[in-house]
C-alpha cells in the first residue's frame, strides 16, 4: 500500500513537471500577447501576468528585460486599479533587476520613473521625488530615455510647485520642455508648458505666464491633443482672475466648464467650478459663491480639491458673518486632509503643526489652518473683542507660524523663500493684531521677530551648522559646491541645444548630490542638526535683561497693509502701539529723496518740508512708545530710516542724534545672537585693522576717483596695534581676499553697487576688478568684529516684503561679520572720512560703537557750517548689528610672541659662540 502511494506521488510529479516544461516554450509568445490585449479590464491582465511571473519561475527562464518588463507591466495594471503599494513593490523589483544586471540597465530610467510617478499617485512626495531624480541620472546620456526624463521633470515640476518651491518647478519645466522638444512626444510638451505657466503664475510673472500658455494651446490645436487644453484654459481664467479681469477669466472658466461637459470630465468640472466660485467671492457675491462651491463638492473626488472647496465655503460663510457654520466648515476641511489623521469636531482643536510635512499640497493645509484663524478674530472682532475667541484665533496662528517653519526648511530656491516671507505677511499682521487685542506685548514680539529676517536667520543658522563638521566634511561640502558653480557657469554660457539640455540634466543632478549630502550630514551630525534647524525664538525677557545691562532701549515696528504696529521696550517696560497707517510709505519715501538729494535740501522750503516729515515720523515711530533719552536700538520694517535725523519739533532742528545714540538690528533673535558669537582667538597672525582705499579704478570699472581716501586711512590706522592698509594698485580684489581673512576690523574707502536698479548682485569695487559677496567663503570673515563700508549706498538695496532689504551690509551680515557701519545714500567724502575718524578716536576710547558714531556726528555738528549741518552730510553712516565696544585683544599673543623671539636670539648667540670658542687655536704653554 505504502509503495502504491509514492508510485502515484512520483506520477503525479512527473505529470506536473512535464505538464510545466509543455508550457515553457509558449510563455514568451504568450507574454507578447498579453501586452497587446486592449480587450481585458486592469485586474484581469494583472492576474495573468502574475500568473506569467509564476511560469516564468517555474521554467527557469533568464530574468532578462523581458522579465524585467512582466514586472513593469503588473505594476501598472495595480496601478491602474488605484492598488499603488503593490504597484510599487512590482516597480521596485525592476529597480533592483534593471539597476544591478547589465544587461537590464536600459530599462533603469523607466523603472524608477514608473515607481516614482505611483509615489506621487499616492502622495508620498519625497518618495516620489527620490525615484524621479534616480531615473532622471539614468537616463543621462541616453537618447532612448529622454521619453522619461522628460516624464521624470514633469513631475517634479509638479512636485516641487505642489510644495510651494515655485522656483525649483520652473526651472525643472524648462529643462523638461528642451528635453521634449525632440521626442515629437506633443502632450508631454504641452504639459510641461503648463508646469511652467503655472510656476511662472504663483511666481507673479503673469505675462510670461500667458505667452506660455498660448505656445502650449497652439501645439494642443496642432497636434489634436485636445486632453491638455482644458487645463490651459484653466490656468488662463486663474490668470486673468489675479489680474482681476474678472471678465477675460469667466470666459476661459465658461470654456472649461464646456470641455469637461463634453468629456464627461467631472473631476476638472469640480476644479472650474471652484475658479468660479472664487471669482463671485472677489465680487462679494458670497451666497452665489457657496453655491457654486457646493455644486463644486458634489462632482470633485479628489481629496485636497475636495479640502480646497470646504476652506472656500467657509471663508464666504465668513464673509457673511456666519462665524459658528464657518468654524465647523473649516473643522471639516481640516479632517478631509489625507495623511495627517485629524479627526477632532471640536472647532477649538488644530493639526499638530509638523504635519504639514505629509502633505503634497501644503498651501491648501495652511492656508485653511490661517483663514480659520482669521474667522476667529473676526469673530471676537464682532463680539466686542471676545477674549476666549481671541485667545482661540491666537493658538491657531501659532500653529500656523509653525507650519511655515516645517515649509521652509524644505525649501532651496530663494525666489520660492521670497515668495513665502511676501505671501505670509498677512498671517503675521492679523497674528500682531490679535495680540494688541489682547494686550499681550510678549506674544506680538513673538509673531514680529517671525515676520523679519528670517531668511537672514536661516543662513546664520547654517554658518553655525558649517562649524560643525570636520574638515573632511567641509572639503567634501566645497567640492560639491564648486562643481555646482562650475556647472552654473558651464550652462550659462552654452547654446541651445543637445548640450545645453545635457549640461543642464548635470547641474540638476549636482543640486541633488548637495542636497543629499547636506541631508546626510542631518542624519548623522546632531550637533549639525540643532544649529541648522533652529528655530528657537528671542524672549521678551531675554531681550530686557540685554537691555537692561547696556542702559538702552529698543523700538520694532511692523508695517501692516492697514495699520502700523510699533513696539517699545524701555526701563522694563514694554508698549504695543497701533498706529493709522495713512501716508507712512510716502512720508519715509520723500524723507529719504531728500536726504539723498543735498542739492534741494538748499531750498527752505525744502528744508521745512525735511523738518515736517522728519518730526512726522517721529510722531508715528517713537513718541508713542516714550522711549528716553540714551542708547536706542532699532529694528525696522523693511529700509533703514536714519532716526538721528528725526526731529522733535515740525520748524526747528532739534535731532534725534543731540539726545539719542541708535544702532539698528535685523532682528532681536539676530542681535542676541551676535552677542553669544565667540571671538576669534588673537594670535600672532591676526591684524587689528585692515583698511582699503583704490582711490582710482581701472578704467573698464567705469569709477571715479576717490582723492584723499588713502590719506584718511592712515590715522585710522595709527589708532591699531596692527594694520595691513591696501591703497592705489595694492587695492586689489585677491590681495583684500588674502588679508581679510586675519583682520579684526575692515575698512573700505571705495565704491558698491548695492541697489536694485541693475538686477544685480550688490558687488564692491576694487582697483583692478569687483567682488561679489558670494566671494567670500563662509569663513573667511571669521576674524572680523567690524566691515565699515565707507562707499555709496551700501546700507540699500531690494526691499524684499516680508523679509527686508538685500544689501551690501546685510550680505556681510549674512557671512557672520557681527557688526557693520554702512551708508544710506552716495555720502559726501570729506565729511565721510571726518567723521569715520573721529568714530576710531570714540572707539579707541572704549566706547560702545553707537555712542561713537553719536560722538562723531555731534562733533561734526558743532563744528560745521552753512549747508554742512544738513542731514544729507552727517546722517548717512548707520551701526547695524552689535553695538558693544570693540574687543581688545590680549597682550598675551604679542608677549609669547617677543618672548620666543627674544629665546631664538639668545638660543642664536649661545651657538655662535660655542662655535666661535671651538675654532680659536689652543693656546701653547712653555713647559720648560
Amino acid at each position: 500500500m505504502r509503495n502504491a502511494r509514492l508510485l502515484w506521488l512520483i506520477s503525479g510529479c512527473t505529470l506536473a513537471t512535464l505538464i510545466t516544461y509543455a508550457q515553457c516554450p509558449a510563455l514568451r509568445s504568450d507574454w507578447d500577447r498579453l501586452q497587446k490585449n486592449t480587450t481585458l479590464e486592469a485586474s484581469q491582465l494583472a492576474g495573468q501576468a502574475l500568473a506569467l511571473q509564476k511560469r516564468w519561475g517555474a521554467c527557469h527562464e533568464s530574468v532578462d528585460t523581458s522579465f524585467v518588463r512582466l514586472l513593469l507591466f503588473t505594476g501598472t495594471q495595480f496601478r491602474q486599479q488605484g492598488k499603488y503599494a503593490e504597484a510599487i513593490g512590482y516597480y521596485q523589483q525592476g529597480v533592483k533587476l534593471a539597476t544591478t544586471r547589465p544587461e537590464n540597465r536600459a530599462l533603469a530610467a523607466q523603472a524608477h520613473y514608473l515607481a516614482g510617478s505611483s509615489y506621487l499617485y499616492d502622495n508620498r512626495a519625497e518618495q516620489a521625488t527620490a525615484s524621479l531624480l534616480q531615473a532622471l541620472r539614468w537616463a543621462k546620456g541616453r537618447d532612448a530615455d529622454l521619453k522619461w526624463a522628460a516624464s521624470s521633470l514633469l513631475n517634479l515640476a509638479y512636485i516641487s510647485a505642489s510644495g510651494g518651491e515655485y522656483q525649483q518647478a520652473l526651472t525643472y519645466a524648462e529643462s523638461g520642455s528642451r528635453q521634449a522638444v525632440g521626442l515629437n512626444k506633443p502632450r508631454i510638451v504641452a504639459q510641461l508648458l503648463r508646469e511652467k505657466a503655472n510656476a511662472l503664475y504663483w511666481l507673479g510673472r503673469y505675462d510670461e505666464a500667458i505667452v506660455t500658455i498660448e505656445e502650449a494651446c497652439r501645439l494642443s490645436i496642432a497636434a489634436a491633443v485636445t486632453d491638455v487644453l482644458p487645463q490651459l484654459y484653466l490656468l488662463l481664467g486663474d490668470i486673468e482672475s489675479n489680474r482681476n479681469k474678472d471678465v477675460s477669466a469667466m470666459k476661459a472658466y465658461q470654456k472649461v466648464v464646456q470641455l469637461a461637459d463634453q468629456a464627461n470630465d467631472t473631476a476638472l468640472k469640480g476644479v472650474v467650478l471652484n475658479n468660479l466660485g472664487y471669482l463671485y467671492f472677489k465680487q462679494k457675491n458670497y451666497p452665489r459663491a457657496v453655491q457654486t462651491y457646493q455644486e463644486a463638492l458634489q462632482v470633485e473626488t479628489n481629496p485636497m480639491n475636495r479640502v480646497r472647496l470646504l476652506d472656500n465655503i467657509a471663508s464666504a460663510l465668513r464673509r457673511q458673518g456666519q462665524y459658528t457654520k464657518a468654524l465647523s466648515v473649516y473643522q471639516q476641511s481640516l479632517a478631509a486632509v489625507p495623511n495627517i489623521r485629524f479627526v477632532a469636531s471640536d472647532i477649538t482643536k488644530n493639526p499638530a503643526a509638523e504635519s504639514i510635512r505629509s502633505v503634497l499640497q501644503r498651501e491648501y493645509l495652511l492656508t485653511t489652518v490661517q483663514d480659520k484663524a482669521d474667522a476667529w478674530l473676526d469673530y471676537a472682532r464682532a463680539t466686542g473683542n471676545n477674549k476666549q475667541r481671541l485667545y482661540h484665533a491666537l493658538h491657531t496662528y501659532q500653529v500656523a507660524d509653525q507650519m511655515i517653519d516645517f515649509m521652509r526648511w524644505e525649501h532651496t530656491e530663494q525666489q520660492s523663500k521670497l515668495f513665502w516671507r511676501n505671501k505670509t505677511r498677512t498671517l503675521y499682521e492679523r497674528a500682531i493684531e490679535t495680540c494688541w487685542r489682547l494686550g499681550d506685548a510678549e506674544q506680538a514680539f513673538r509673531f514680529i521677530e517671525k515676520s523679519r529676517a528670517v531668511m537672514l536667520a536661516d543662513k546664520l543658522n547654517e554658518l553655525g551648522a558649517r562649524r560643525q563638521l570636520t574638515a573632511e566634511q567641509n572639503a567634501e561640502e566645497k567640492r560639491l559646491q564648486a562643481t555646482l558653480s562650475e556647472q552654473q557657469t558651464a550652462l550659462a554660457n552654452a547654446p541651445a541645444g543637445r548640450a545645453y539640455d545635457s549640461l543642464r540634466v548635470a547641474l540638476l543632478d549636482g543640486q541633488v548630490k548637495l542636497d543629499r549630502f547636506r541631508r546626510g550630514l542631518e542624519a548623522s551630525n546632531p550637533a549639525y542638526y540643532r544649529y541648522k534647524y533652529d528655530t528657537t525664538t528671542t524672549h521678551l525677557a531675554d531681550l530686557k535683561a540685554y537691555l537692561t545691562e547696556r542702559k538702552a532701549s529698543y523700538v520694532s515696528y511692523f508695517i501692516g497693509d492697514s495699520s502700523l504696529y510699533v513696539l517699545g521696550v524701555a526701563g522694563g517696560r514694554t508698549t504695543l502701539v497701533r498706529q493709522p497707517l495713512s501716508n507712512y510709505s510716502q512720508t519715509v519715501r520723500s524723507f529719504m529723496n531728500l536726504l539723498a538729494n543735498p542739492d534741494a535740501m538748499n531750498q527752505r522750503a525744502n528744508v521745512r518740508q525735511f523738518m515736517g516729515l522728519g518730526n512726522s515720523l517721529y510722531r508715528q515711530l517713537l513718541a508713542p512708545v516714550g522711549l528716553p533719552e540714551g542708547r536706542v536700538i532699532v529694528s525696522p520694517d523693511g529700509a533703514f530710516v536714519p532716526f538721528e535725523a528725526l526731529s522733535r519739533s515740525a520748524s526747528t532742528a532739534d535731532y534725534l542724534v543731540q539726545t539719542n545714540a541708535f544702532s539698528y538690528a535685523y532682528s532681536a533673535r539676530l542681535l542676541l545672537k551676535n552677542e553669544t558669537r565667540a571671538s576669534a582667538t588673537a594670535n600672532l597672525w591676526t591684524t587689528d585693522f585692515l583698511g582699503v582705499a583704490p582711490v582710482t579704478f581701472a578704467a573698464g570699472l567705469g569709477q571715479v576717483s576717490l582723492p584723499g581716501s588713502d590719506a584718511a586711512l592712515q590715522p585710522i590706522a595709527d589708532r591699531f596695534k596692527s594694520s595691513v592698509l591696501l591703497v592705489h594698485t595694492q587695492a586689489r580684489r585677491r590681495t583684500f581676499l588674502d588679508e581679510a581673512a586675519r583682520a579684526r576690523v575692515v575698512h573700505l574707502f571705495t565704491h558698491a553697487i548695492a541697489d536694485d536698479s541693475t538686477g544685480q548682485e550688490p558687488q564692491l569695487y576694487f582697483a583692478d576688478s569687483t567682488l561679489q559677496l558670494s566671494d567670500l567663503s563662509n569663513n573667511d570673515l571669521f576674524n572680523t568684529q567690524l566691515v565699515v563700508l565707507a562707499a555709496c549706498k551700501t546700507g540699500i538695496g531690494a526691499n524684499q516684503r516680508g523679509e527686508g532689504v538685500f544689501s551690501l551690509a546685510r550680505g556681510f551680515a549674512a557671512l557672520g561679520v557681527p557688526s557693520v557701519l554702512t551708508t544710506l545714500w552716495s555720502v559726501e567724502n570729506k565729511a565721510t572720512y571726518d567723521i569715520t575718524n573721529l568714530f576710531y578716536r570714540y572707539l579707541a576710547e572704549g566706547m560702545p560703537k553707537d555712542v561713537a558714531l553719536q560722538r562723531a556726528q555731534r562733533d561734526w555738528l558743532a563744528r560745521a557750517e552753512g549747508e554742512n549741518q544738513l542731514p544729507n552730510y552727517w546722517a548717512g553712516l548707520i551701526v547695524v548689528g552689535d553695538a558693544a565696544p570693540l574687543d581688545q585683544p590680549p597682550a598675551w599673543p604679542w608677549m609669547v610672541g617677543s618672548a620666543l623671539l627674544l629665546l631664538s636670539l639668545g638660543l642664536v648667540w649661545a651657538w655662535w659662540r660655542r662655535r666661535r670658542r671651538v675654532a680659536q687655536p689652543s693656546p701653547q704653554y712653555n713647559l720648560a
